[in-house]
């Protein structure tokens, strides 16, 4: 598991716990996502988790998968995209 998942995944934990609505609580989301990034980042100074990497990217894309739309997040909020088609995955035989 890589260290920007095991981030979600506290992230996501902490918003249970806490009983935070990711949907309408934007800034406590931002704020969990802000200081479990950092308590990673020094973590894994000290012990053997893999390193965060680039500390920005990290805190949006956890925040964007806890609070948005995940993956979809950068192209709904890139005002050159004009619209976003999904299709099914491929299934492989």
């Amino acid at each position: 598991m890589d260290a920007i998942r095991i981030v979600e995944d506290e992230v996501r934990e902490l918003i249970r716990r806490r009983g935070i609505d990711p949907a309408h609580q934007g800034g406590e989301v931002r704020q969990l996502v802000e200081a479990a990034v950092n308590d990673y980042d020094e973590r894994s100074l000290l012990g053997t988790l893999p390193p965060l990497g680039h500390l920005d990217f990290a805190r949006k894309y956890v925040f964007d998968a806890v609070a948005g739309f995940g993956a979809l997040q950068p192209l709904l909020d890139d005002p050159t995209v004009e619209e976003i088609w999904i299709n099914s995955p491929v299934k492989s035989r």
